[in-house]
């Protein structure tokens, strides 16, 4: 059985002490059929500004890994999205790309420029599944938190909490519907949510589609924008996605 041994040179989460490494390799002797592949470690800080946290946890690593030399690991590897980037003396013989692979930044506090090259390749649509017109002074979904003004047309869509978007988001996002913004409306509920498409009146239809991330014509909204709404990273918008949402893979 091949495994990879996890050293916590930093992270505090799991993984054993770098002192216990060379112990537990001498013990792993005794049992044939494992056979130690691989030495790892995580950062937990990389994606910050100031390094010097990474730096000594990348030192803790390199005494790991020098230390056990003698034992024949075939890969060690610590890098995460963010050290790709900024911490090129942390790749040894493999990397762990995460949020990077959704094309998404780890955080803003990347130094490397090439970050930027990274294009989003997640996008979450739906199409709206019903219109009707309301007069001013309705109130929308639960609790009534939004109040229309104006006559106001208004748009539902089948994606709610249920779904992975946020209740927190509610009055406080916006949607790509034929390349306009337009606003959420009261409160996001499990299965749906309201949108108000009153600008594009005359022109909006059932069935239209309508994009929660993602880009349409000239108008794009991002993970990282929801999450700027939500005080989250944009980790967590996309990891909260969940299982009801069709996967597509062109």
């Amino acid at each position: 059985m091949n495994v990879h041994v996890n050293v916590d040179t930093g992270m505090g989460r799991i993984g054993m002490r770098p002192e216990d490494v060379l112990p537990f390799l001498h013990r792993c002797r005794d049992f044939p059929t494992i056979h130690v592949r691989g030495l790892m470690s995580h950062f937990p800080r990389a994606d910050e500004a100031d390094k010097s946290y990474s730096y000594a946890q990348l030192e803790r690593f390199r005494h790991v890994v020098s230390a056990v030399k003698e034992y024949g690991i075939e890969v060690h590897h610590i890098a995460n999205s963010a050290s790709i980037f900024d911490l090129p003396d942390s790749y040894f013989d493999a990397v762990r790309p995460g949020i990077a692979i959704y094309g998404l930044q780890p955080s803003t506090s990347i130094r490397n420029p090439r970050v930027h090259v990274l294009k989003p390749v997640l996008e979450w649509k739906t199409r709206i599944t019903f219109l009707k017109e309301v007069p001013p002074g309705t109130g929308l979904s639960y609790g009534h938190t939004f109040h229309t003004l104006t006559p106001t047309l208004i748009a539902t869509i089948p994606i709610g909490y249920g779904d992975g978007l946020s209740r927190n988001l509610s009055n406080n996002m916006e949607v790509l519907v034929r390349g306009k913004r337009c606003p959420q409306v009261g409160r996001i509920t499990m299965d749906m949510s309201l949108i108000d498409v009153t600008p594009l009146r005359g022109y909006v239809e059932c069935g239209d589609e309508v994009v929660i991330i993602g880009r349409q014509r000239e108008e794009e909204i991002t993970a990282d924008e929801l999450a700027v709404r939500l005080g989250t990273i944009n980790y967590e918008v996309v990891t909260c996605i969940s299982h009801r949402v069709s996967r597509v893979v062109p």
